[in-house]
């Protein structure tokens, strides 16, 4: 399934280079692509940008869990709140 949004954002190949900078910046190792957050945010780079400093200190620095129940964690909440997997 292709990702779709309702929200307008700005186009992965845009020639604005602060968001092509952003999206360099968040991209996935697996995917090469920005995470959904950014992509949703990406009218607002500096917002956007935030956003995903504050998910990865949240994530990365969060005690008491492993990675895989981490994972789980955030699969489950994605699944109540009716995310496409």
């Amino acid at each position: 399934m292709s990702w779709t949004t309702w929200l307008e954002t700005v186009p992965l190949d845009t020639g604005d280079e602060t968001i092509r900078q952003l999206y360099q910046n968040t991209r996935s190792m697996a995917t090469g692509q920005p995470p959904d957050l950014v992509r949703l945010t990406s009218l607002t780079p500096s917002v956007a940008g935030l956003l995903y400093d504050l998910q990865r200190t949240i994530y990365q620095e969060a005690r008491g869990l492993s990675l895989r129940e981490k994972e789980i964690a955030a699969l489950v909440v994605s699944v109540f709140n009716g995310c496409v997997h």
